[in-house]
């Protein structure tokens, strides 16, 4: 095959592809810092030198706790999507945000709807996707059930956790009242 690049323009595209290089080399040792900060903060090698995770990363890395915990995400993000078999090797920490917290399919499901829009797996592509699927997971948390009893109204909100019915809820609260009162009468 003839090439029908300009020797200027050879050498634009070395600089250009070195760049890119240099970028994807970028994202792949962010998710390894992500592993690497995982392991100390899981296994608490940081107990030595410092008396928090927080501490320990202001100290050592001078990030903050919270920008440590993204790194580390994003690292349980790009495994998580690897897992799967979704080849994203450019996705980048930020715009692997979004999906955190959301299982292992609903992930695959958001880059796979990401990568079907218009302009392609982006940042915000991604968001929107996560987003729907965060929607309708959350839409799956039963509304609050209220019931009148004499002298008062009982109201049980469920968490995201909650699993359990209204009834085994009640329960777990009458059993909590009855201790708390039963510490009330030894304390007296």
């Amino acid at each position: 095959m003839k090439s029908t690049l300009t020797t200027d323009e050879r050498t634009a595209l070395a600089r250009l592809e070195q760049t890119v290089e240099a970028g994807v080399d970028v994202t792949l040792a962010v998710h390894e810092a992500g592993k690497a900060l995982a392991e100390i903060r899981n296994r608490q090698l940081f107990r030595d030198s410092s008396a928090s995770w927080e501490d320990y990363v202001s100290k050592r890395f001078k990030i903050t706790k919270r920008r440590a915990d993204q790194i580390i995400a994003f690292a349980g993000v790009h495994d998580a999507l690897q897992e799967m078999g979704t080849q994203v090797p450019t996705l980048s920490e930020k715009a692997a945000r979004p999906l955190v917290g959301l299982s292992p399919d609903l992930m695959a499901e958001a880059v796979t709807e990401a990568a079907s829009s218009p302009e392609g797996v982006t940042a915000g592509s991604i968001r929107k996707a996560a987003s729907r699927r965060r929607k309708a997971k959350a839409s799956k948390v039963p509304r609050p059930r209220r019931f009148k009893v004499p002298g008062a109204v009982v109201t049980v909100t469920f968490n995201r956790k909650g699993n359990g019915s209204a009834i085994d809820a009640l329960a777990a609260a009458h059993r909590q009242a009855e201790a708390d009162l039963e510490a009330q009468a030894d304390a007296a």
